[in-house]
Order: structure tokens, then sequence, then C-alpha cells
């Protein structure tokens, strides 16, 4: 219970998922909390010296005390600023009242410096003027307190005063070392968090991104935009996807596409070729970008293979009697980044025309090639010519249908 009681004032109007630094608001908090036990801790040697003058003392300490629970009270509300003036203000109030009333042989000022040392990890970067006049009150108020060498408000025993410096120089370096510790263990939180997030960053952005391509854009502002004298572009379409979007569920839908494409990913991993997006039902993926290989076109046929075995095997989990048209073509074409906000890499040229026309003058079941892959890939691969095709808004081209490999190993994946 205890524990969860320090842990609720630590964290008082804190969110812990948030990217916003909240390193000032923890340690203003925390720091609200050493001091009000360091004050209890101060409490039976007044009450000890009650008759003596303690009575008036313990008034200044349990009125302060009484201000530490305000600090995670106000950041509880949103008030996070209010919190750090509370804490501020008591804490300086306290000192110097303290110092004023036993005296300089009570070496109660002594704390000011630790107020000057811990001030500037409560502001953010933005209130260094704010920063500057707290640490600078701290400074001043320990200047002057020390080279007047005060004496005490009231006649005070001299015994007094020395148990007070006795247990200032305990407490003293024990509430630094405190302080110390826990705005060191905050810095290593936070650097563990920014470490943790920008590792979620780069992992979305690896999502998104090639590999090289992300790199590229990490160190780099500037516009990625490559071209490649030779590639592979691959499309892939589920024939009469329509009948399955208006006869099953939505989430049946996603968890079918999630499925089919998931297992698409991990043939393109296989295959050392590039996922580009998804259109729909349509799949878009190249190889030899953003890294040219010099059997690229070896590569997307032998994936395309796969990738109809696969549809086969993901359509019969799923009950689904549908087709796949898969088209492939290489040629040159541009590759690069666009946008700002949302990154997108894509493809662009007569190629990814042609590769895309493939798929869709295509037929179910089949793989159908331009003469370009044919001729980069046919001395490995067993091909059925289909003839010249009128393509859409293109010159007539020979096609060809990918039948399957020459050879029974397939070593176009290693």
């Amino acid at each position: 219970m205890i524990t969860a009681l320090l842990k609720t004032w630590i964290w008082a109007g804190i969110q812990k998922n948030g990217c916003k630094n909240i390193s000032p608001a923890r340690l203003t908090n925390l720091i609200s909390l050493v001091l009000f036990c360091v004050m209890l801790v101060h409490l039976p040697l007044h009450l000890f010296y009650w008759a003596e003058g303690g009575d008036v003392q313990i008034l200044i300490l349990l009125f302060h005390a009484m201000l530490c629970p305000l600090v995670p009270l106000c950041s509880n509300i949103g008030q996070t600023r209010l919190a750090r003036r509370v804490l501020i203000g008591g804490y300086a109030s306290f000192i110097s009242l303290t110092s004023l009333y036993l005296g300089y042989q009570s070496a109660s000022h002594w704390f000011l410096i630790l107020g000057f040392l811990t001030v500037p990890f409560l502001f953010y970067r933005e209130e260094t003027v704010l920063l500057l006049l707290a640490a600078g009150s701290f400074a001043l108020g320990f200047y002057l307190l020390e080279h007047f060498e005060v004496a005490p408000l009231l006649g005070l025993e001299q015994n007094y005063q020395q148990r007070v410096k006795q247990i200032t120089s305990l407490t003293f370096p024990l509430t630094c070392m405190l302080c110390t510790y826990h705005i060191f263990l905050d810095h290593a939180k936070s650097w563990t968090r920014i470490a943790n997030e920008q590792r979620r960053s780069e992992n979305l952005l690896l999502n998104v991104l090639p590999d090289p391509i992300a790199e590229r854009l990490k160190d780099s502002n500037k516009p990625v935009a490559e071209h490649f004298a030779s590639a592979t572009v691959l499309f892939a379409d589920i024939e009469g996807f329509s009948d399955i979007v208006n006869n099953r569920a939505p989430e049946a839908v996603v968890n079918y596409l999630n499925d089919l494409y998931s297992e698409f990913d991990q043939l393109l991993k296989r295959y050392d070729m590039e996922k580009i997006k998804t259109n729909g039902d349509e799949y878009m993926a190249v190889s030899g970008v953003p890294v040219h290989h010099p059997n690229h076109a070896q590569r997307a046929c032998a994936c395309a293979l796969q990738m109809l075995l696969t549809f086969e095997q993901v359509n019969q989990r799923h009950h689904i009697n549908k087709g796949l048209r898969i088209g492939l073509n290489s040629g040159q074409l541009i590759a690069g980044v666009i946008g700002k906000h949302k990154f997108s890499y894509d493809l662009w040229g007569d190629s990814v025309n042609l590769a895309s026309r493939m798929e869709s003058q295509g037929q179910s079941h089949k793989i159908q090639v331009s003469e370009h892959t044919y001729r980069l890939s046919r001395h490995d691969f067993v091909f059925e010519p289909r003839g010249r095709l009128s393509v859409r808004g293109m010159q007539d081209c020979e096609t060809y249908w990918l039948i399957g490999p020459i050879k029974t190993s397939d070593q176009t994946g290693d």
C-alpha cells in the first residue's frame, strides 16, 4: 500500500505513454516527496527542544510540510506550473524562515545550495528566464545568509543550534544524494523511453519504406529519387474480389487479405524483392530495386510461381474459390519517395505501366510476362508463347505464359 501511495505521489498528473517530456513534472512531484520526508525527520529534534524555542520551529516546519502534498494535488488536476511554484516557493520560504529563526549556527541555509543545484531540472527548455530567476534567488539567498552570519531571532540556546546543525550535517548530504540519485534515474528512464520511441519510429518507417531508403531518409532530408536501368515489376490481382467483399463480413475480408498479403510478404523476403504497395486487392512488388540484382527477372519469376501456390493454400484455409492474375515486366524505371507526412515509395515509367497491363490483361491462375522478362529468364524457366497482345495505351507486344522452372531446384532465392 505504501509503495502504491508513493507511486501515486510521484506520477500524479503524468501520462506515462505520451511523447511529451515528463521529467520536470515527475521530478517536481518526486522532490516534494523527498522534502516531505526530510521535514518529518527533523520533527523529533524540535519537539525535544519545545520549551527552548522548538515550538515556533515546529509551526514553521508543519506549515511547510503541509505544502508538500499540494504539489502532487496540483499536478493531478493539470496545474503542473502551479505545482512547481508551490514546491519552489514553499522550499525557499521554509529554508529562509528556518535560517532567520535559528540563526547562522544552525547551518539550515546550506539547503539553499541544494535548491540552486536541483531547480534547473524542474524547468522545460523554453523556460530559461524562469530557471535563471529561481536559481539566482537560491544563490543570492545563500550568499546573504552566509555572508552576514545572521543571529537567531530569539535567544535560543546554543546547544539547540548545535543539535540542529548536527542533524543538518547528516540530512543535507543525504538529501543531496537522494535528489541526485532520483535525477539520475529520471534521466536514465527518459533516455530509455526516447530510445524505445526511436526504435518504434524506425520500425514503423521500415514497415513503410525499404531498409536502404529508410536509412537515407534518417541521414538526410534530401528527396530520394533514383533511376534503375533494369528491374522487374510484379503485379498481382485477385479475380472476382468484389464477390468476396459482397458476400463476407468485413472482418473476414480483412483477415483473408491480411493472411494472403502476409504470406506474400514472406515470399518477397525469400527472393530479396521489395513490396511497393497494395491497392485494394492489387499487390505490387519489384525485384532489383532499391538494390540492383543481375538476376532480378529470375527472382521475380520464381516468386510469382510460389505466389500462385501460396494463393491456393490461403484460399483453402478461408474456403474461397477465386483465381489470381500475375503480370511481370522488366525494364528501366524511376523509384523515389513522395509525401512529407505519410511517406510512399513508388515506381514510375513505361515498364511499370506495361507490368500492370500484363496483370490486368492476363488470365486467372496464370502468370503473363512481357518479352523483356522472357528474354532475361528464358534459360531458367519454361514459357509458353501467348502471341502478340494489343496493350491498352501502349504498342502491341509479344507476351508469354510462365509455366515453371527448367531446373528442379530453385536457386533464384539463394
